[in-house]
C-alpha cells in the first residue's frame, strides 16, 4: 500500500518565488518488493532481500533554472525542522550501503547527466547526455496534497513509468532520472520503485557541485553492469546491492 505524508507538502505560493530561488523537494523512495522478487525462488534470499528492500529512503532534489542535484539524505541529518517530518524520518531511517553517493546531476541547459555511483565498493562516475523522456500526457487528474496533478506515462530503460505532476509548480524535474514534464513530478511509480514528494520548499541560493569521483562509464554500460550484479545477488551470490 502506498504511504503518503502530504500534510507535510507545502505550496510555494506564486510562481515567481519558485523561479527566483532554489527549490528543495524532499522525496521518499520505496521498492516495489513483489515485482523485484518475482523471479527469486530461494526462501533465504527472498527473506534477506525483502528485508533490505522494505527500507524507505529519503532523497532531496535541489533545483534552479533547469539545473538540479538529487541526493540521498543522511540518516543523521537534522536540518529539517518540521516536527512531523522529523517524526517521519525517525521511523524510516535512511540506510546507506557502500560509499556516500555524490548524487545525480541534471543540466537541461547543457544536456549533461552525471552520477556518482557505487557497485560493490567500486566507484563509478556515470557521464552521459541527459536523456529525453518520451512522455505521453494522459487526460486524467487527481489531487495530491494541495496540488491538482495530471498523469503521464512512459517507458524508460524497459520499465513502465507512471507519473503525476503539478502544473502549478513550474519545475520540469523530478526524482532520480525523471524530468521533462510541464510541472514538478509529485508521485512516480515504476516496475521496481515508487517515489513520493513529501515536502516542497523555497530556499536560499544553492551552489551545485558536479559529481566528479569515480571511473567514467556511460549510463548504458552502468545500467548493464548494475543489473548483472543485482541478478547475481538475487540468486544468493552475495550481500544486497544498494541500487543508485
Amino acid at each position: 500500500m502506498k504511504r503518503y505524508i502530504f500534510i507535510l507538502l507545502t505550496s510555494i505560493g506564486m510562481n515567481q518565488t519558485i523561479t527566483a530561488q532554489t527549490s528543495k523537494i524532499t522525496y521518499e523512495e520505496q521498492a516495489n518488493i513483489e515485482n523485484q522478487l518475482k523471479n527469486v525462488t530461494d526462501p533465504a534470499t527472498r527473506e534477506r532481500v525483502s528485508k533490505y528492500l522494505s527500507q524507505v529512503k529519503t532523497f532531496t532534489l535541489y533545483y534552479k533554472d533547469g539545473i538540479s542535484l538529487y541526493n540521498e539524505q543522511n540518516a543523521n541529518d537534522t536540518s529539517e525542522k518540521d516536527s512531523e517530518l522529523n517524526e517521519s524520518n525517525s521511523k524510516f531511517k535512511t540506510v546507506n550501503i557502500g560509499k556516500k553517493s555524490g548524487g545525480i546531476y541534471k543540466n537541461q541547459k547543457t544536456n549533461e547527466y552525471l552520477q556518482e555511483a557505487d557497485l560493490l565498493g567500486k566507484a563509478f562516475l556515470v557521464s552521459d547526455k541527459l536523456e529525453k523522456i518520451n512522455w505521453k500526457l494522459i487526460n486524467e487528474t487527481k489531487k495530491i496534497g494541495e496540488f491538482n496533478c495530471k498523469k503521464a506515462t512512459a517507458v524508460v530503460n524497459g520499465e513502465n513509468v507512471t507519473a503525476w505532476y503539478a502544473p502549478s509548480l513550474p519545475i520540469n524535474d523530478g526524482p532520480k532520472d525523471y524530468w521533462g514534464l510541464p510541472g514538478l513530478i509529485i508521485d512516480l511509480t515504476t516496475d521496481t520503485k515508487t517515489y513520493h514528494a513529501i515536502k516542497v520548499a523555497s530556499i536560499a541560493q544553492f551552489d551545485f557541485e558536479k559529481p566528479s569521483k569515480g571511473q567514467k562509464i556511460s549510463k548504458e554500460n552502468y545500467i548493464k553492469d548494475r543489473n548483472e550484479k543485482v541478478d547475481q545477488l538475487k540468486r544468493g551470490m552475495g550481500n544486497v546491492l544498494n541500487q543508485n
